[in-house]
């Protein structure tokens, strides 16, 4: 799949899924209600936005999701999802509005649900509650289980689409890969040397990137569901996996290691609260092994070995998909992210390349398990 590309402020490349650029701007009122938005409309859908990536990393197998409830010019109520399971965003918004929500304009971020899962349909809470308006940022991707703008329409209520679309595009792009394909959205970050490497033949690698851009990665860490690594980086550089640079959660904890080489005593093995272990790892794999990390309570996933010996990557993210798993930042090892390419699974990728430094021949590229044959092979 050819991905079209977008540049976020010079931080590096961000590679967008055509998937979550064919949303077409539907309206179910007339053209003219969902052409003439004003700026308080604006302003609420980036407050609704700003919400929704309050809770990105914290509710999959949900997706983050804000809403605000506006009346009269003035927000009388503000919500999102925050736990899986529990209040979405229009009701925990509609809750906050109280009695001033009737004949209120309700701004979602996502299409309202229409069906009975762990909690009742948010159409529902929006019928009672005497809405008028409803303006959503973008369709829900699962159009086979959810009808809640036409269901709203039916019964009056103006609902219109299309204003926040990009905007939500970012904050909804793993759970409409999760619907769409069975398995989470993959994002290899890169930190490379001008000529490509991410370390020094010795394996020095601190600091190629700046201060700056690994804040602003720690930023993502704290928005992805899981980080995941290869083996190779466990062993050489002993990493946390934690969110430090920032203020909020860490992330859950994935390593790649066909063989399990690693130690159950490296650090990103360690207990933090609430974050999950997982190695994902071979059928092949030394079950004495095995055992040594499910009793420092570490969670296996195993899959059938390839010829070569290695995780079947496929299999890989559809049992991380099957965990719920919608948003997996992959960040260790050009031979990690060199094979994730290769099998067709990297989304987006996030590079980091300085400006000044040179590391010349010997170090690792940022694509080493790549082996692409031929230009006209190369991954596009």
């Amino acid at each position: 799949m050819r991905l079209p590309i977008a540049l976020p402020r010079s931080l590096g490349v961000f590679l967008w899924p055509s998937i979550l650029t064919d949303h077409k701007t539907e309206s179910h009122a007339p053209e003219s209600n969902a052409l003439n938005q004003n700026i308080s409309d604006k302003r609420a859908m980036q407050m609704a936005l700003a919400l929704a990536r309050r809770g990105m990393g914290a509710v999959f197998p949900n997706p983050p999701v804000g809403a605000v409830v506006v009346k009269d010019g003035a927000v009388v109520g503000r919500g999102f999802h925050q736990v899986p399971g529990e209040g979405h965003a229009e009701v925990n918004a509609l809750k906050d509005a109280g009695a001033a929500a009737e004949g209120a304009t309700l701004f979602v971020t996502l299409e309202p649900c229409n069906h009975q899962g762990k909690t009742p349909p948010c159409t529902e809470a929006i019928l009672q509650a005497g809405i008028r308006r409803v303006v959503i940022a973008r369709r829900d991707p699962n159009r086979g289980s959810n009808a809640g703008a036409a269901f709203l329409a039916a019964k009056g209520i103006d609902v219109s689409f299309g204003f926040g679309a990009r905007e939500s595009g970012y904050l909804l792009s793993g759970f409409a890969v999760s619907q769409l394909v069975k398995r989470p959205r993959f994002t290899l970050k890169v930190a490379s040397s001008l000529d490509g490497k991410i370390a020094s033949p010795k394996g020095d690698s601190k600091w190629i990137s700046s201060p700056a851009s690994r804040a602003w990665v720690h930023r993502r860490r704290r928005e992805a569901d899981a980080i995941a690594v290869g083996a190779e980086t466990v062993l050489r550089d002993n990493p946390a996996l934690t969110t430090r640079a920032v203020k909020g959660r860490s992330p859950h904890r994935i390593v790649f290691d066909s063989t399990l080489r690693t130690s159950p005593k490296a650090r990103v093995y360690g207990e933090a609260g609430g974050v999950r272990r997982f190695v994902i790892t071979t059928e092949r794999a030394p079950k004495d092994n095995v055992e040594a990390f499910k009793q420092v309570g570490v969670e296996i996933l195993e899959t059938k070995a390839t010829e070569q010996g290695r995780v079947d990557l496929v299999q890989a993210a559809r049992l991380l998909g099957e965990l719920g798993m919608t948003n997996v930042l992959v960040e260790g090892g050009g031979h990690l992210g060199g094979a994730l390419l290769k099998a067709g699974l990297i989304d987006q990728i996030y590079l980091f390349q300085s400006r000044n430094v040179l590391l010349g021949g010997g170090g690792p590229g940022w694509a080493e398990g790549l082996e692409v044959v031929s230009v006209p092979r190369a991954v596009k």
